[in-house]
């Protein structure tokens, strides 16, 4: 007999919160098909949480049928939450810190200093992954990562280079005469190459060499002989917050999964709870 769970899975980051809505059939079994996003928003960090558009997402929702779960690097946003936990007809979220717990063997030197949201993308990836077969996954956000998993699905390390938020801020903080430009200004139109004043230089150097720095790190990870012994190359994922402006650049190298970590994350939590 087969039934639905439904999750809430709350990722909170150095800058944004994201809330997601997942629907897995059950018995999961082996599928090899992610926690479906049914729906997902997502706010600065010290913007009010949107407990309206919340309740609204999960009426009618049996309470035995329903999950919730909280993950992120950001002690004082995963209080926030649980503290106003109470606005939500759930029971409180399952909180996720020990990464000791989840279903990943962590091949790294201080396997207990990785970032969670690194692990719980690898977890994912190991769903869709072939057997044998490795991953690279890009993640974009307030840095940006770009890790390994091995042929055998263990986490192997990877590579940490400031994301697009955090170069701009970089650059007009460590400056005396450079301006801040918003993200947000990179998604209105595609920077120019070739900056003809400091604006769109600046647009110019955040985009482009945030690409290329990614094309590079998937192009040496691609020939690392971690995969000389893989029947196939390695699934290339991109996700994260800034993953949608290099989407369009990298649709010959990578499969867009923008939720990758919300994702894990639902994973791990039926896996903690359980549920099979």
């Amino acid at each position: 007999m087969t039934h639905s769970l439904k999750q809430l899975a709350i990722d909170v980051g150095n800058s944004r919160i994201k809330f997601v809505v997942l629907h897995t059939n059950l018995p999961v079994k082996d599928c090899k098909q992610l926690p479906l996003v049914e729906h997902a928003v997502s706010m600065a960090i010290d913007e009010p949480v949107p407990w309206d558009q919340l309740r609204n997402w999960l009426s009618n929702q049996p309470e035995e049928h329903c999950q919730s779960v909280v993950a992120g690097s950001n002690p004082r946003g995963i209080k926030k939450i649980v503290t106003d936990w109470a606005l939500l007809p759930l029971l409180p979220p399952l909180e996720v810190f020990n990464t000791e717990d989840f279903p990943l063997n962590i091949e790294v030197d201080e396997p207990r200093k990785v970032g969670i949201d690194r692990l719980l993308n690898a977890i994912a990836a190991n769903i869709l992954r072939n057997i044998n077969q490795g991953a690279i996954i890009v993640d974009t956000g307030t840095a940006t990562t770009v890790d390994v998993v091995s042929p055998d699905g263990h986490f192997a390390g990877g590579s940490i280079l400031p994301g697009f938020e955090l170069s701009a801020k970089s650059l007009h903080d460590y400056t005396a005469l450079l301006p801040l430009i918003p993200v947000a200004d990179l998604r209105q139109e595609e920077p120019v190459v070739l900056g003809k004043h400091t604006t769109n230089a600046i647009r110019s150097g955040l985009f482009w060499g945030q690409l290329g720095a990614v094309r590079e790190l998937i192009h040496q990870f691609q020939n690392h002989s971690l995969f000389n012994s893989s029947p196939e190359p390695p699934l290339v994922l991109l996700t994260g917050g800034g993953s949608s402006l290099l989407a369009p650049h990298l649709d010959d190298l990578v499969r867009f999964e923008p939720l990758l970590t919300l994702q894990g994350l639902a994973i791990v939590a039926q896996k903690i709870s359980g549920i099979r």
